[in-house]
């Protein structure tokens, strides 16, 4: 019979359960829990005093008080359910937890035995025992957050962890060292770890040697490597670090902590660099470019042959030698020191070093830094390349350059010369002419005059076109005024043609500049503009002439279509850019610098600077 129907037929009697509560009266003087007899219906007949410190009541308000003002609804009906599978036989006694409300409005926790009262075979009321767990489910609730917390540690480590046993089973293992070895935590915790991560060649000497560490026998390792199977059967090799014995609070051993990390692929690293140690000797005796090892302080280490021939020393006398002050210019070894050690490598830094003979070699050094395990510096290795003969034929090379442009100048000049001083003026003689036949005295039929007309209008549009030719050769403007006024010629020329619009900006303290400079910056301005009026279909051309305090710059702009730039500029003349490579070269015959900046769509930049000291004697044009 449930409580709620108990409730309505109240066949239970409390006279008839009271000779059950002398029988059980026992149980309130000696236990310690609370304890309560309860009819059928719910009601309390009698409980001792622990039943009242767990709820808070006395023995008096607890007497006839029914349960169910002591739970709440889902209790209740735990112990409606828990009671009915009892008179109906299905258990003699019940173990349950069960929330209790006490009389201050606080819960305890108690973990209820409850049993059936019985008389002539009908059950008649319920014996209650309650243990108070609520310290102790806090205990374990905190004892749960703690574990979970320090799992979640150990899963976020970057080191794998586990914990074996003294029977050989896995405790424990960490996300990282399941992910590692490809197991989930269920395949793996409870089951013995040398079983499952031990080679079967090394598993009896490892047990062996497990045994003897948890039986104090052995010492441990502060760092020990070990290969283990992973999930595939692939041997994987762990550096196991600072193993750590566990015991409990009587010290006995309770269990193996081993950190470590997977080392497979560094020692397989390790492996290849010794087989190759003999070919990287074979390579560093038998390469033709010569091959330096040094130490931080630039001293050389070792050399190979290439290098004994190259500066004349025997091996031994290299080795008193020092890179820095084998420099014949102080300032090219300090600037050398001083970008090893600051960035640890040089790259193609050009040098001039001195031979055991005292000649004179230039070179070109590249140099790393190698590096121990914490990134200290140990020693630098490099290649330094001779490029003496090289650097000989460029200089050649620029200078046959300089003589061929200077030479196409003077021709320009001269063609211009003749061009505007013969060719030109003849032509104003010819049209002086035709007027003087137009206005004779003897008037012409009107077809003839209006035919020498048309001849004028020729001779002068071709005097014109020739004046223009002049100009571009070379005009005398740029000798007698300078750059800026040739610029401004150029654009004037331009926007002549009414489909581009030319305009010039200049900053800073006009002056005049090198003949040479201004002749270079000229022609360099000048293809730029062409290139744009040509190709570009653009409809704005600016130029910018910057004066600085050491030099000069140009910048072309246009708003064309512009194109797509090689991956370097030495690849203009395979690109077909020829009239860009002739600019680059006439920069670079001036010692400056040369950039270019377009894509299609977005117009073309060309940018080009020079150091250059103002003439002596010439003062800028105004």
């Amino acid at each position: 019979m449930t409580i709620a129907r108990a409730r309505m037929s109240r066949k239970s009697s409390p006279a008839s359960i009271h000779p059950f509560v002398a029988r059980y009266g026992d149980l309130f003087d000696f236990l310690n829990d609370a304890v309560a007899v309860c009819g059928l219906n719910g009601d309390i007949i009698a409980a001792n005093e622990a039943m009242g410190a767990l709820t808070g009541y006395g023995i008096q308000e607890l007497h006839g008080m029914n349960v169910s003002r002591l739970v709440c609804a889902d209790g209740l009906r735990e112990i409606m359910e828990r009671q009915g599978q009892q008179v109906r036989g299905e258990a003699v006694s019940q173990r349950y937890e069960l929330v209790w409300d006490r009389k201050d409005g606080t819960k305890v926790i108690g973990e209820s035995v409850t049993r059936l009262i019985s008389e002539d075979g009908e059950a008649v009321g319920v014996l209650a025992i309650v243990k108070n767990i609520t310290e102790q489910k806090r205990a374990e609730a905190a004892l749960r957050h703690e574990r979970d917390r320090a799992q979640r540690y150990l899963d976020v480590a970057g080191v794998a962890i586990q914990v074996i046993d003294p029977d050989q089973k896995t405790a424990l293992i960490n996300r990282k060292l399941r992910e590692m070895l490809g197991y989930q935590e269920h395949e793996v915790i409870g089951r013995n770890w040398f079983d499952i991560f031990t080679p079967e060649r090394n598993r009896g000497l490892a047990k062996a040697l497990f045994g003897k560490l948890v039986a104090g026998k052995i010492a441990l390792d502060k760092c020990h490597e070990s290969p283990v199977l992973a999930k595939g059967g692939e041997e994987r090799i762990i550096a196991w670090y600072n193993t750590t014995l566990l015991r409990d609070d009587a010290g006995t051993v309770i269990g193996v902590l081993g950190s470590g990390e997977d080392v497979t692929e560094r020692r397989l690293m390790e492996k290849a660099l010794v087989d190759s140690e003999e070919r990287y000797r074979s390579l560093f005796q038998n390469s033709r470019d010569a091959i330096c090892i040094v130490s931080r302080d630039l001293e050389v280490i070792d050399v190979n042959r290439a290098a004994l021939d190259l500066f004349g020393y025997a091996r031994e006398e290299m080795r008193e030698l020092d890179i820095q002050a084998s420099s014949v210019y102080p300032a090219e070894g300090r600037e050398f020191r001083r970008q090893m050690e600051e960035e640890g490598y040089v790259r193609d830094y050009e040098m001039t070093l001195r031979r055991k003979d005292g000649t004179h070699i230039n070179c070109l050094l590249t140099f790393t830094a190698r590096r121990d395990s914490g990134g200290n510096i140990l020693r630098y290795e490099g290649i330094i390349r001779d490029v003496t003969e090289q650097k000989r034929l460029q200089q050649n090379m620029w200078l046959y350059v300089r003589q061929i442009t200077r030479a196409q100048e003077e021709e320009r000049k001269r063609i211009a010369r003749e061009l505007h001083d013969e060719t030109v003026q003849a032509l104003a003689t010819l049209l002086l002419d035709i007027e003087a036949i137009s206005r004779a005295r003897k008037p012409l039929p009107r077809n003839v005059i209006e035919g020498m007309e048309q001849v004028r209008s020729k001779v002068t549009r071709i005097a014109e076109e020739l004046s223009r030719l002049s100009r571009a050769l070379r005009p005398s403007v740029l000798d007698q005024l300078g750059l800026v006024a040739a610029v401004e010629l150029i654009l004037g020329d331009l926007s002549r043609t009414g489909r581009i619009s030319g305009r010039l900006e200049v900053t800073g303290q006009q002056r005049r500049l090198p003949a040479e400079v201004e002749l270079g910056l000229f022609r360099i301005t000048q293809e730029a503009v062409s290139n744009a009026r040509k190709h570009s279909n653009a409809s704005n051309v600016s130029v910018s002439v910057g004066f600085l305090p050491d030099g000069v710059s140009v910048v072309i702009s246009d708003d064309g279509r512009g194109f797509e730039l090689p991956g370097s500029l030495s690849d203009l003349a395979a690109s077909g850019k020829l009239g860009l490579v002739g600019m680059q070269e006439r920069a670079q015959l001036l010692d400056g610098e040369f950039r270019v900046q377009s894509a299609p769509g977005k117009g073309t930049v060309v940018k080009v600077s020079v150091k250059a000291a103002v003439q002596a004697g010439i003062p800028a044009a105004t």
